[in-house]
């Protein structure tokens, strides 16, 4: 016979930790100070979601957690990089000139052995 599931059997991962600890850890991973910055620095990531659920909070978390790196970049940022970048390349291109005592001097060098 197998023994019954006990009741008071511990979770594991964001089930298991305490709302305060997951709502530290989203502020954390974001750089955000408050749920007010956190709305405005990922605006599709909160858009229609209630913060004063439980259920949002991990899946806030748990996308920050796998896509966090990327998924507050805006498309506008990395094109003004990108432009800026292009913008600090471009170097001028300096006019042809040509002199014609340089092919003298060359020749000389070369007979100067």
């Amino acid at each position: 016979m197998t023994k019954p599931r006990s009741q008071n059997r511990r979770k594991t991962g964001i089930k298991g930790m305490k709302l305060i600890a997951i709502k530290a850890e989203c502020y954390a991973l974001s750089g955000a100070a408050t749920t007010a910055e956190l709305k405005r620095k990922y605006p599709t990531l909160c858009r229609d979601r209630d913060f004063r659920q439980r259920k949002t909070w991990e899946y806030v978390l748990k996308t920050l957690r796998t896509h966090g790196d990327w998924i507050g970049i805006c498309v506008s940022d990395i094109e003004a990089l990108a432009e800026k970048e292009r913008a600090t390349v471009k170097s001028e291109p300096r006019p042809f000139t040509f002199t014609p005592q340089l092919i003298e001097m060359d020749q000389a060098a070369e007979n100067d052995d």
